[in-house]
């Protein structure tokens, strides 16, 4: 127990954590994109996964698990962030411009943003009274991305979360030390296009939706 307390102290251990606790997000990021696409096949099929996923006695447990996750990931990307800019300034070192990418210098403020989506997504949908409405689930978020100034806001923060996941998933493959020489490029292309797959994904859900409103208005 010891060593495993030393090794979660130590900047490595911390690193390979936030590591893997990005990890597990994004897993579920993946999985729950899949579960929304069903919203294209109409209010049937969706609404049917949401009453399933609703009724499932693990439901809560994962949440809370997830919570959880997410809690420790902030908390270490801060705690990290921090460490960091302080080494920097009392040795003055200087990442070089061909090192620090855009997206490596504003972790910390997409992460934010990131998780200001994250609240303002579980008060409009899991916590918005769908319910209560005619059509469910279904009917409560082709409500919502019927509304331009919504579907444009939730397409913007998706935007911050491919830019997020750029860098982040790079970071876990440095962290844990897979980024071979011979194969880094092919990884940062991968790593790209997940982070493509993911914000193309979830903006396609209010974009479609608003043109099927527009369409039938």
């Amino acid at each position: 127990m010891g060593r495993l307390s030393r090794f979660l102290s130590s900047s490595i251990g911390q690193k390979q954590l936030m590591a893997i606790t990005g990890l597990i997000w994004t897993g579920f990021l993946i999985g729950h994109l899949s579960g929304n696409f069903l919203l294209f096949a109409g209010a049937e099929k969706f609404n049917a996964y949401a009453e399933f996923l609703s009724s499932q006695v693990w439901l809560i447990p994962v949440e809370l698990f997830l919570v959880g996750v997410l809690v420790t990931h902030m908390f270490l990307a801060i705690r990290l962030t921090t460490r960091n800019r302080a080494a920097r300034a009392s040795t003055y070192v200087a990442k070089s411009a061909s090192d620090a990418t855009l997206a490596s210098r504003t972790m910390i403020f997409s992460g934010l943003l990131v998780f200001i989506f994250l609240v303002l997504h579980l008060i409009h949908f899991k916590y918005g009274g769908y319910q209560d409405h005619v059509d469910g689930l279904y009917g409560l978020v082709m409500e919502r991305f019927s509304q331009p100034w919504f579907s444009i806001m939730y397409v913007l923060f998706m935007v911050v979360l491919g830019f997020h996941l750029v860098h982040a998933i790079q970071s876990v493959i440095q962290t844990f030390g897979w980024n071979h020489p011979v194969y880094m490029r092919s990884i940062k292309v991968i790593c790209v296009a997940l982070a493509l797959i993911l914000t193309i994904g979830f903006s396609s859900l209010p974009l479609w939706a608003w043109l099927i409103e527009k369409g039938g208005a």
